[in-house]
């Protein structure tokens, strides 16, 4: 169950990193390789109406939210943790070397006291 919640400033909608950065937030859960496929949600939006820094409109930003089910121990969600960012950061960095960007990621666990699921995913990905 991870899943991701994908944030953006409109402004910055037009440029190749951001337009890509699913796909790249999608293999770094990949890679990180505790994640299984089938739960892998990854939700994207574009904010047009927001502030950033001191309000100047070519401020942009990407925030990045990973909620993750429990049961893994701190070295391996800090690891997965510290891999999604070095992957998307980097994916970010040529925006940022051009023009004005935040970026920042988070990840969350969920107890499993409060996680409900219905899914058939798996079924259906060891079918193909």
């Amino acid at each position: 169950m991870p899943h991701a919640w994908i944030e953006f400033s409109g402004n910055i909608a037009d440029q190749t990193e951001v337009e890509t950065f699913g796909r790249c937030v999608h293999a770094a859960m990949t890679e990180a390789g505790i994640f299984p496929i089938a739960g892998i949600r990854i939700r994207i939006t574009r904010i047009d109406d927001c502030l950033v820094g001191d309000m100047n409109p070519d401020n942009g930003f990407v925030h990045l939210s990973l909620r993750i089910g429990e049961g893994r121990d701190a070295q391996t969600k800090q690891e997965a943790a510290d891999l999604i960012f070095d992957r998307t950061s980097s994916h970010l960095k040529p925006l940022a070397d051009r023009a004005r960007l935040a970026y920042a990621m988070e990840m969350q666990e969920i107890p499993s006291a409060y996680s409900y699921k219905m899914n058939n995913l798996h079924k259906h990905l060891k079918a193909s």
